[in-house]
């Protein structure tokens, strides 16, 4: 130990009876340390068990003393001894070098149990975290390692439980997605089958629970549409037969019609005509008449005229011409 913590006071400027006054100050926590050693050396040689991890921190602590120690006559030291400061640095530093090495040791040993527990501990929090995992947590408690079996056991069963819950709630969803594109499907191809039939739906079927038919129920329904639209075929072709022969009929009874309008209006033409032509006769003989009494009117104005002309060409003769004329009366 001695050797570990030998500084050359050369290496530091100093004068040796000064470097010799400052290591007499660091002598009683060398000395300490040197036994100190041989309590180390012994102490590892044991095996490990409770009573030697007692002993490793009380060694430890003694240790922790003498390091405290050291540096407190480092500071007092250099406080008084700023030339020898890098000097005094040394020997704290050798001295920290030394027993830092061996409180570690000492350390591992006294906490042996503890580091033990804390791996155990590591590892089952490591292996619950793992297990956690496989559920896709959003939390992972940072104690797991340090839960009691009977609290892990309830923890991790509720974690399944909801886990479960959650897949069985995900497959439900996604039943009940393609459950829902199957009906919307079925819906289609159901309506697209019967659309043709769509004037003979009502009071069989609701267009709005073609999903929800079984397909027994279904075909049934199709076939009650199918029949019905038969029926109505047959008594649309039954109307359209009747219809046809009203429609004959119709047309036989107004070609008769006119048949016999024609024959009356022909009647009726020959009767105008006949009428015409003996309202023409008599019109025409009505007008002969009239033209010959206009005649006789005419001529007997004229012959008036005429004897009035000659009575007065009488009145204006002489005796003489009146013989001549009565002689050319009597030759004539």
């Amino acid at each position: 130990m001695s050797e570990l913590v030998k500084i050359n006071a050369k290496d530091y400027g100093l004068e040796e009876t000064k470097a010799k006054e400052i290591s007499e100050m660091f002598k009683p926590m060398l000395d300490k340390m040197v036994e100190l050693e041989k309590e180390f050396n012994t102490l590892t040689k044991g095996e490990v068990s409770k009573e030697l991890c007692l002993e490793a921190k009380t060694l430890r602590l003694k240790y922790v003393k003498v390091r405290t120690g050291t540096a407190e006559i480092h500071r007092g030291l250099k406080q008084f001894y700023l030339q020898g400061g890098r000097f005094v640095d040394g020997w704290k530093n050798a001295q920290l070098m030394a027993s830092e090495g061996i409180e570690s040791k000492l350390m591992d040993i006294e906490k042996h149990f503890e580091i033990l527990e804390q791996q155990r501990i590591s590892k089952l929090h490591d292996k619950r975290t793992t297990e956690l995992e496989k559920y896709d947590v959003d939390f992972i408690p940072r104690n797991l390692g340090e839960m009691e079996s009977e609290v892990w056991g309830n923890y991790i069963s509720g974690v399944r439980l909801n886990y479960q819950a959650k897949i069985d709630a995900e497959k439900k969803a996604e039943e009940e997605r393609l459950e829902n594109i199957r009906l919307n499907k079925l819906e289609s191809e159901r309506k697209e089958r019967i659309l043709p039939y769509y004037d003979y739906w009502e009071g069989i079927v609701d267009a709005g629970t073609l999903r929800d038919l079984s397909n027994e129920v279904f075909e049934g329904v199709f076939d009650k549409i199918v029949a019905a639209k038969k029926e109505d075929d047959i008594k649309q072709e039954q109307i359209r037969k009747e219809n046809l022969r009203l429609q004959k009929e119709a047309e036989e009874k107004e070609r008769k019609r006119i048949a016999d309008q024609k024959i009356a209006d022909d009647k009726a033409e020959k009767l105008r005509k006949d009428n015409e032509a003996k309202l023409k006769k008599i019109q025409d003989e009505k007008d002969q008449v009239a033209k010959q009494l206009e005649e006789k009117r005419l001529a007997d104005q004229r012959a008036k005229a005429q004897e009035a002309q000659q009575v007065e060409a009488e009145l204006k003769k002489g005796d003489q011409e009146k013989v001549k004329d009565l002689i050319a009366d009597l030759e004539a």
